[in-house]
């Protein structure tokens, strides 16, 4: 699985920490950021356009707190990032809400917990281990998303 990550100066100790961890499973990572920290905003843009672009399958972009990430993410249009502070969250991200950007923050997420709340959301699959019921009602939902993506941005909308 191909992989963008990016982080800014409160997030690169952490992105290092998690990027590390996926080479060793075998990720293929593209880092925008390898040497320097960039703002958040770059780092997120980056993140978001790989995603979008569908060059990478997935992004993670990490600040100090993840809220500025996830809000520039999420205003590129096919780009759904989840604000993450806990293993159940990025795992459930995936599942239920079908992400492709996991957002965290380097002021709030260790090391070692980072790299746990990337790999249960790598490896997480959408809708897979969901009763009946709830995959129903959750696949309705997702396509009501993209619905409303695409009647409220049209084609205009990057």
């Amino acid at each position: 699985m191909k992989i963008i990550m990016g982080a800014d100066p409160a997030g690169f100790e952490l992105k290092n920490a998690i990027k590390e961890d996926l080479l060793k499973r075998g990720y293929e990572i593209m880092d925008i950021d390898p040497d320097e920290p960039v703002l958040f905003q770059e780092a997120a843009k980056a993140v978001a356009r790989g995603v979008q672009s569908k060059e990478y399958e997935r992004g993670i972009a990490i600040c100090g707190t993840g809220m500025g990430v996830s809000i520039i993410c999420n205003k590129h249009r096919g780009v759904y990032a989840a604000l993450c502070e806990s293993i159940y969250q990025a795992r459930r991200a995936k599942v239920v809400n079908n992400t492709n950007v996991l957002c965290m923050g380097g002021f709030i997420i260790g090391n070692e917990m980072g790299r746990e709340m990337a790999r249960a959301w790598l490896e997480a699959e959408h809708m897979v281990g969901l009763d009946p019921e709830m995959a129903r009602i959750v696949e309705k939902e997702f396509d009501e998303l993209v619905e409303f993506e695409n009647e409220m941005y049209g084609d205009t909308r990057q």
